[in-house]
This record gives structure tokens, C-alpha cells and sequence, in this order.
């Protein structure tokens, strides 16, 4: 059976409404106070307008004080603002001699009479940063997690890429990676065009992990087992809003990586296990702040290497690029190196690029491939196209 890859990226949600790069950023850099709270176990409440923070008495909330400065500070110092470069300076700036951060750590331990060394400080601000991220990693309808719900007939901003997928899928497997954190695509496998024959490499059947609901009842989980067993192949190369690594107790090493499902706390997480006595019982992992998705421009790509799922995703992306005979890019900028590198270095058939509004990094792209750039949106493309 022929296989074909592709590689989908943040524009390719923007026809669902999701914020761009650029519209992110701004979020970020317009956030204030009174946006949003951090609970006493660290997860991220969005308030309502005129809502007080409740939780102002606690350290939490001078880690979310800490966050808006640190954020403020970084954004006085660039003329543009981008939240990965930000990334990749605030989980190495412990390494520098930067005098201007150890001046604003200094004052803000002074001013709010904090102990916490800049290690911490930092720890904080992470947990924080990356669930504000995910809270905004919302469509226009302001929808993170979508019903399992078929939807018939068209669907607006994409019927022209449903449509080739309906065709492909009927002969051919097609390995569909994506960059992006948010779980539209999971969505379109309610669709005519996939009819529910979706696999991610997550399996539910026989998993030991479970969440806990409000009323104590647990619920199984999926697990990353990267067992695919239909045409149609999801690859969160990046990882996702839904997914959390499950840390063993004996100092926090990744056991493995479980989706999570509405309704379920953050450290709500258990896994099944035999004691020494040879009964079941559950270990629970409250570690888990925040989903694990990579950013920073430079961050992600040394996690790319990581033991637990993710060398084994990329090591799957580089497989099936060796197997397809076409890659198509669908709203990638072309601006990640490491991805760049693996398509040279595996992939040697046709590439299309998918792209209704071309920057630098993708036009040369397109000429260093000799990749054809089709520049339409999901909706406009068609089988024509990859002929």
C-alpha cells in the first residue's frame, strides 16, 4: 500500500480560529493580573471580568505576580516579542551572567518579601507560563476540547483537504504529523472524511493509568503505546494539550505519556500496580502541573531525543518519510531546523507546500526541495494539486 506523509503546522488551525504566532504573542504581552489566578496546587483559573483572585493570600500568587514581570521585563528589552524565544531565554538564564535578571529577581524578592532563589523563582514561572499558553490554545469559539460528536457534510475553512484525505485514505496510509498543540485535528476524525478510523499511538484497552473525577470514580486512560492500526496515522510531534507524562514515585522519572479527558484534575493521575503482597492498588503522580508540549526555538529540539515518546515519535516520522512517496506541508513555516533536516535527510520524493501566504523561510524552502508551493488554504485545495 502507498504511503504519504504530511507535516501540518500552525496555520493550518487559523481557518478554525485559533491564534496565530503573532495574535499569541500579543496575548501574552497584554496579559494582566486580572486575567487570571494560580490555585494552591499551581493550576491556572481564568477569571471572569470583575472576578477577585482568590487566592492572594497564598505563594501563588506572587508566582503569578512574578510571571507578569518577568514577561514585562523580557518584552522591554526586545523590540518584538516571541513567546519561544522568551522560552528559551527564562530556562537558560540561570546558566548566564545576566546582571539585569539577577537585578530583577533581587527586587522582587525585596518587594515582596520572598525567599525563593531564582531556580525556583523560574520553576514557578514555567508551570504558569505553559498553562498560559494552553488556556489560550483555544478556537474562535473559545472550545479546547471537542465532543465525540460526528459532524455530516461540509465543514467551513476545510472541505478542500477533507476531501483528499476521504480519497487517499480509501488506498493508502497517510502519515499525518503535526506540530501543533491543540486538538483540532483530533476533531476531524468525526468527520465524513475520516469516519472515526483515526489512531494517535495512544491505546485504551488493557491501560494500568486512570483519572480521578470530583466523585472519586476512576476512569481508564490511554497510554502511549505507538501501535497504529489504521489509514489514517496521527503524529503529535510536539505533543499535545491533552497529554501528560505519568511520573514513578521514586524521584519523578517518566513511566510513560497518558491523555487526559475533561473533567479530570491535573494531579488526578493514577496507575494500577501490584504491591508486595500481590494486591492491586494505585500510585498517584502529582507532579503534573501543565500538558507537556515542547517550545523555544532551540528547547524543543534537544527534547527531541527525550527516552519516553518522544524519540520514538520522531523516530516514527523519520520511518514513514522514508516510506511515502509524498510529503505535503500544510501551514509550516519551515522555520524549525531540526525538522528541516530531518525531510533532507529521509524523505526523496515530491514535496507540496501548502501555504496562501509565503514568508522567506518557506519560499526558500520551496527553492533548496524544489518542493511545489501551492498557495491555497485547506479549504481551496483539491487532488489536482499533487498531480
Amino acid at each position: 500500500m502507498r504511503e504519504i506523509s504530511l507535516l501540518l503546522g500552525a496555520g493550518f488551525s487559523v481557518n478554525k480560529g485559533y491564534p496565530t504566532a503573532k495574535q499569541l504573542n500579543n496575548k501574552i504581552t497584554s496579559l494582566t493580573a486580572a486575567q487570571f489566578a494560580v490555585a494552591q496546587q499551581g493550576s491556572v483559573c481564568w477569571l471572569k471580568p470583575e472576578q477577585e483572585d482568590p487566592y492572594t493570600h497564598t505563594s501563588y500568587y506572587i508566582y503569578k505576580l512574578f510571571t507578569l514581570e518577568l514577561i514585562a521585563f523580557y518584552a522591554s528589552q526586545h523590540e518584538y516579542f516571541n513567546y519561544e524565544e522568551f522560552f528559551d531565554y527564562y530556562t537558560n538564564v540561570n546558566k548566564h551572567n545576566d546582571g539585569a535578571f539577577e537585578k530583577l529577581c533581587n527586587d522582587f524578592r525585596e518587594k515582596h518579601h520572598n525567599e525563593d532563589d531564582n531556580i525556583n523563582l523560574i520553576a514557578a514561572h514555567n508551570s504558569i507560563f505553559n498553562q498560559i499558553i494552553a488556556g489560550f490554545l483555544v478556537d474562535r469559539e473559545g472550545v479546547r476540547f471537542y465532543p465525540n460528536v460526528h459532524r455530516m457534510g461540509p465543514y467551513a475553512g476545510y472541505n478542500g483537504f477533507l476531501g483528499c484525505l476521504q480519497r487517499w485514505g480509501e488506498d493508502r496510509i497517510l502519515h499525518i504529523n503535526t506540530l501543533n498543540h491543540d486538538l483540532f485535528f483530533e476533531s476531524l476524525n468525526h468527520t465524513d472524511a475520516i469516519h472515526g478510523e483515526l489512531s494517535d499511538g495512544f491505546s485504551e484497552l488493557g491501560s494500568p493509568y486512570y483519572g480521578s473525577l470530583e466523585n472519586q470514580a476512576k476512569i481508564r486512560l490511554s497510554y502511549f503505546s505507538g501501535k497504529y492500526s489504521s489509514n489514517f496515522r496521527l503524529y503529535k510531534l510536539h505533543g499535545s494539550l491533552d497529554q501528560y507524562p505519568f511520573h514513578l514515585m521514586n524521584g519523578g522519572q517518566i513511566d510513560n505519556y497518558i491523555k487526559t479527558k475533561p473533567g479530570i484534575g491535573i494531579t488526578d493521575f493514577y496507575k494500577e500496580v501490584v504491591d508486595e503482597n500481590g494486591n492491586f492498588t494505585y500510585i498517584n503522580d502529582f507532579i503534573n502541573y501543565f500538558p507537556d508540549f515542547l517550545s523555544g526555538t532551540t528547547s524543543k529540539i534537544l527534547r527531541y531525543s527525550d527516552p519516553v515518546y518522544y524519540e520514538s515519535i520522531f523516530k516514527a516520522f523519520e520511518i514513514n518519510l522514508q516510506k511515502s512517496d509524498m510529503l505535503i506541508l500544510i501551514g509550516y513555516g519551515c522555520g524549525d531546523s531540526e525538522v528541516n533536516n530531518i525531510i533532507s535527510n529521509n524523505f526523496k520524493g515530491k514535496i507540496y507546500v501548502v501555504d496562501p501566504f509565503p514568508q522567506a523561510n518557506t519560499i526558500e524552502f520551496c527553492k533548496i526541495n524544489d518542493a511545489k508551493l501551492i498557495e491555497k488554504t485547506p479549504e481551496n485545495i483539491g487532488l489536482p494539486d499533487f498531480e
